[in-house]
Parts: C-alpha cells; sequence; structure tokens
C-alpha cells in the first residue's frame, strides 16, 4: 500500500481533489478501500470524484454505498439529489433533498435544490414554498428570489414575479440571467418595450449585441 497509512492517503486524494486532479483523486481512494471498504470518507469523495469527472451515474452508485454505510449523512444526501438533479431525475433527486430535509430541516442547499427540482417539474407551490422557508432563513438569497419568481411565472403571476426579480436585480443588477426572465415575465404582460429593454441589459452584460 505504497508505506502509507490511511490518513496519509486520504489527505493524498484531497490534494489531487484540490487541484481537479480527480482520476488520480480516485487511486487513492481505491487504496484506502482496498484497506477498509466502508471507509465512509473514501465511499463519498470517490462520488464527488465521479461528480467532477462527469460520470453521473457512477458518482450516485459511490453515494448509495456510502449511505449503506450511515444512511442519515444529510450532506451525502445532498450530494446525491444534486447529481440526480443535473441528469434530470426531478423525482428521485427530490426524495433525497426530502431525506436530507428530515434530517435538517433548515439545510439550506437542500432546500434550494428541492425547489429548482419542483419549479422543473412545474410544481410551483411546491417550489415557491421551499423558495419561501430559504428566504426566512437568508432573507438576502438572491437565487432564491430569482426561482420564486420563475415559479411565479410559470403559474401566470407575472407581476409578481416582476417583484421578485427586481428584488434580486437590486442585490446584484448585472445578473444577466435575472434580466432576461424578467424580460420573459413582461412580454407574458404585453409590455414588449419593457422586455427589449432588460433583454439589452442582458445581453450587455453577457457582452452579446442583440
Amino acid at each position: 500500500m505504497t508505506g502509507m497509512d490511511i490518513s496519509e492517503l486520504l489527505e493524498k486524494a484531497h490534494q489531487e481533489m484540490k487541484v481537479g486532479r480527480y482520476e488520480h483523486a480516485l487511486e487513492f481512494y481505491d487504496k484506502v478501500l482496498v484497506t477498509e471498504p466502508s471507509n465512509p470518507t473514501a465511499l463519498t469523495n470517490k462520488g464527488k470524484a465521479y461528480y467532477y469527472l462527469g460520470r453521473h451515474e457512477d458518482a450516485i452508485i459511490w453515494y448509495d454505498r456510502a449511505l449503506a454505510i450511515n444512511p442519515d449523512n444529510a450532506r451525502v444526501l445532498y450530494e446525491k439529489g444534486y447529481t440526480l438533479r443535473k441528469v434530470e431525475r426531478y423525482e428521485d433527486a427530490i426524495r433525497s433533498f426530502d431525506r436530507a430535509l428530515e434530517i435538517d430541516p433548515d439545510f439550506l442547499f437542500a432546500l434550494s435544490n428541492k425547489g429548482y427540482s419542483l419549479n422543473a417539474l412545474a410544481k410551483y407551490e411546491e417550489a415557491i414554498a421551499c423558495f419561501d422557508h430559504v428566504l426566512e432563513i437568508s432573507p438576502n438569497n438572491i437565487r432564491a428570489m430569482t426561482a420564486k419568481a420563475i415559479a411565479l411565472r410559470g403559474m401566470g403571476k407575472n407581476e409578481e414575479a416582476i417583484e421578485y426579480f427586481d428584488r434580486a436585480l437590486a442585490f446584484n443588477p448585472i445578473n444577466a440571467f435575472i434580466w432576461h426572465n424578467k424580460a420573459i415575465a413582461l412580454r407574458n404582460l404585453g409590455r414588449i418595450h419593457e422586455a427589449d429593454d432588460c433583454l439589452c441589459m442582458a445581453n450587455y452584460q453577457t457582452g452579446s449585441t442583440p
């Protein structure tokens, strides 16, 4: 085992992860697992390494192996849910986020990503409940404001959506994504000139030309 103990192997893997050498990190985690097949750090971080390599299904397998050792690890449940959301397995992602939230009801990342998954499924009222909870804990959370606005727009509540887009823009006026989505809400209301102005702002932020 190259003369290194478990802690040294994990540290080597950690350093490789930090510099983006994920394949090399996997080699060190594999060496750990030869000696300690149930090592939770190696199991979880193999999942992370596979995620960063774009091998999402492999990542999920390793998160499941870590959860078989400790099914109450909210962080791993979140990481699994996040990966499931990335591969558009939204229902499965929500189940994973829900389990994390049973353990830690104020887990902001799990709440937010559950909301994003619900938005993707057009379950807007449930999504808004998630974003409202996030905003209770983190009132200036721009992503939650924006995602709530998108949910409101999806429900046809374009005026309310614009209010939340404007709240988000008050914190970050150079966010092209928010300007673009506000433009859609304005178009839905027939406010074409205002929508065009928002699109100009979005294009300006991204360096695009209309």
